[in-house]
């Protein structure tokens, strides 16, 4: 167990770690050029404000801009819409019937000849502008079909649409919309008023029933129609437009006119929106494409301004989002008035993004160096000396279970090499490589304990002082983290492309990175140290010490510990990912808030209040000979930390940087608590053992 690690496995790690550290360093170059940040929001999100406040629309625009914000998000207009805003006279049928029926003046609608009246119809008519009618004429054929939309009147012209006109109550999306809300198109005149006051614009239509690649094409010649640069298209609603057999058509025509794909991330963070053929068309736009992050609704009007704040420019460093979504405040807060509130609120978050060192202008996308874009997809065969090193570091752990010979160990490696290498180069490679990240993962946090192990077997004296204790605390916990890195960079390199930094794919397993590396720590200690007496006497041997485990009967105490074991088990593993259901404490959140405002990358508390902790203890225990037993328990906590400084490398889309600097953090800070403990168990432990001693006399 305690024989030199195969050189030759040593060396080709070593190689794959310079491999890794240069795709590091390049997927770090690509992430530094993607450093702008567009601050949106939606047109009629303003408008509304505008209204609220009574203040003049164009104004309103002008003060937002200056604030900070640069796009502004259009969607498909609605009859409704057109009709709020006077842009055209619209009515339904059974307006006009009860119209008819009190005598009130009908005024343009007059001229409907009382044959073409129907209950379940809506019409239309020109207001100041004829063509805002040319256009809605144009939409509504193509959403319902010229069959459903019939011209009653030439002069002036009145245009009669066929369909239920009940609105649908707010909150019910589980409903077709009547006519009157249900989308058309993309309004000119919106188009070009933004564009003219200087934004730039984020369009968001939706799709169409049955959609054909001339309803697609009409989007486009709308924006044509407007004359206005259109840098990036969001999808709106449950469907990419397009969606389930012309995302293709919509992908081409978003390369055409250079468009970028804004992405809305998930409310868990995990992804993306529920948006069926999003993942779809981000490819057949060639991956150019942005995340973006919006505060859900129902939680906005939960939190204060300043709450929210905090969040934005954390979420644009650590998340890599790229297009800030802003949704306005409705209610007054501070003694100022909701212009004022938002306007603030609007200066404050480019305020905190520019501080951190992004640009405010158009979203900026992943993308290979070069004139033109590209996605960044690093070759293969770049992953081959990745792919060694990983499969090295399995067989170096198997080695120490099983006491390979060099030769033996040599032989596996080749024939799980040659496994990976041709799996890797079958399709996209994608479960091969997401299967490296999790060993990865999961086996150097426990090679770098092995280390640490050989270091504690030369300790031959319980005679060390406290501090002394704490000094080889911080330098053992240091190699460890280093040695840990080294999977930390394997991972992060084999996953390194487009897709992973956009998370259209993600690392599978993280609730596995965090248990597997106490696992097979635990079984490499039971079998270094023979805490089962086992070793050297065969399978039989160790059968009857597990049947023998098997029928110990239970007491009252094995019950207690047996719960508060699956209480950290259930804690822990919850805690991971983004949908355990484990509640985070108020006072861990304040502590987490004041972590981001002291350091670059708040660390992890898995880090630096358990692992980090428990391996100084760890420490203490060995260097005071405690019971092996102890020792075990210890460790198995301690490499908790290992795997979970590990494990923040499978986030690919925090930028890597970010990442590393998040362990180092979380050293210093865990030194802090671990020197802490060490001390004040150190000096209780006297007072213990005494006491523990008159109990055994008495």
């Amino acid at each position: 167990m305690k024989s030199r690690y195969n050189p030759v496995l040593l060396a080709v790690i070593v190689v794959g770690l310079v491999c890794a550290l240069w795709l590091n360093f390049v997927r770090h170059d690509v992430e530094k050029q993607n450093n702008t940040v567009e601050m949106a929001m939606e047109y009629e999100g303003l408008r509304k404000l505008a209204a609220l406040q009574g203040l003049p629309e164009e104004d309103v625009l002008r003060q937002f801009k200056e604030a900070g914000i640069n796009s502004l998000m259009i969607f498909d207009t609605t009859l409704e819409r057109l009709k709020k805003n006077g842009e055209l006279q619209t009515a339904t049928g059974g307006e006009l019937r009860q119209a008819a029926m009190l005598g009130a003046d009908k005024g343009v609608f007059a001229h409907i000849p009382a044959e073409a009246l129907e209950e379940n119809a809506a019409y239309a008519a020109a207001a100041a502008d004829a063509s805002v009618l040319e256009d809605v004429e144009q939409d509504l054929c193509l959403r319902y079909g010229a069959d459903r939309v019939q011209v009653v009147c030439d002069n002036p012209r009145i245009i009669k649409v066929k369909g239920s006109t009940t609105p649908l109550p707010d909150g019910r999306y589980d409903e077709p919309q009547g006519l009157l809300q249900a989308p058309l198109g993309l309004p000119v005149q919106d188009l070009r008023r933004v564009n003219a006051l200087g934004f730039k614009i984020i369009v968001r239509p939706q799709n169409y029933i049955e959609v054909t690649d001339e309803q697609i094409d009409a989007i486009f010649d709308r924006i044509k129609e407007a004359g206005v640069p259109v840098a990036a298209l969001m999808p709106c609603g449950t469907e990419v437009v397009g969606y389930p057999n012309k995302m293709q058509h919509l992908g081409e025509r978003m390369k055409e006119n250079n468009m970028t794909l804004v992405m809305l991330e998930h409310y868990t963070q995990l992804q993306f929106a529920k948006i069926d053929g999003l993942l779809p068309l981000a490819e057949f736009n060639d991956y150019k494409a942005a995340r973006s992050y919006v505060i859900d609704p129902t939680e906005q009007k939960k939190i204060s301004v300043g709450e929210a704040l905090r969040r934005w420019a954390l979420t644009d460093e650590e998340r890599n989002i790229r297009v800030n979504y802003i949704r306005p405040f409705l209610m007054p807060e501070g003694g100022q008035d909701i212009m004022k509130t938002n306007l603030k609120y609007v200066r404050d978050i480019k305020a905190s993004v520019e501080a951190r060192g992004y640009t405010i202008g158009e979203a900026g996308v992943f993308a290979a160096k070069g004139e033109d874009f590209a996605p960044y997809f690093p070759s293969k065969l770049s992953f081959i000396p990745v792919l060694l090193a990983i499969v090295a570091g399995v067989v170096l752990y198997l080695s120490l279970l099983f006491n390979l010979s060099g030769s033996k160990q040599l032989a596996l490696w080749a024939v799980l090499s040659a496994g990976g290498l041709s799996l890797l180069f079958i399709g996209r490679g994608l479960l091969t490589r997401q299967l490296l990240a999790l060993a990865a993962a999961s086996v150097f946090p426990v090679l770098s304990m092995s280390v640490i192990f050989n270091i504690w077997d030369k300790n031959t004296t319980d005679k060390h002082s406290l501090l002394s204790i704490c000094w080889k605390g911080i330098w053992q916990l240091a190699l460890a983290i280093a040695l840990s890195l080294v999977g930390a960079a394997f991972l992060s390199a084999i996953l390194t492309d487009s897709r992973f930094l956009l998370e259209i794919d993600i690392y599978r397993g993280v609730k596995l990175t965090f248990i597997l590396p106490v696992i097979f720590t635990a079984i490499l200690f039971i079998k270094r140290y023979d805490l089962l007496q086992v070793v050297g006497k065969g399978l039989q041997t160790l059968w009857k010490r597990l049947n023998g485990l098997l029928d110990t009967g239970l007491t009252f105490r094995h019950v207690v510990v047996l719960l508060v074991l699956m209480f950290i088990a259930y804690y822990f593993v919850g805690r991971s990912g983004h949908t355990g259901g484990v509640p985070v404490p108020a006072i861990e959140l304040k502590m987490r808030a004041f972590l981001e405002q002291l350091m670059y990358a708040r660390p992890r508390e898995k880090e630096f209040m358990i692992g980090h902790p428990m391996f100084f203890l760890a420490v203490l225990a060995v260097y005071r000979c405690a019971p092996r037993w102890w020792q075990f328990v210890l460790t198995c906590a301690a490499v908790i930390g290992q795997g979970s400084l590990v494990q923040t490398f499978c986030h690919m889309r925090t930028p890597v940087v970010m990442s590393f600097v998040r362990a180092l953090d979380g050293y210093a800070v865990g030194v802090v608590f671990g020197v802490a403990g060490v001390l004040v168990i150190g000096a209780l432990l006297p007072f213990v053992l005494k006491l523990r001693r008159r109990y055994l006399e008495q």
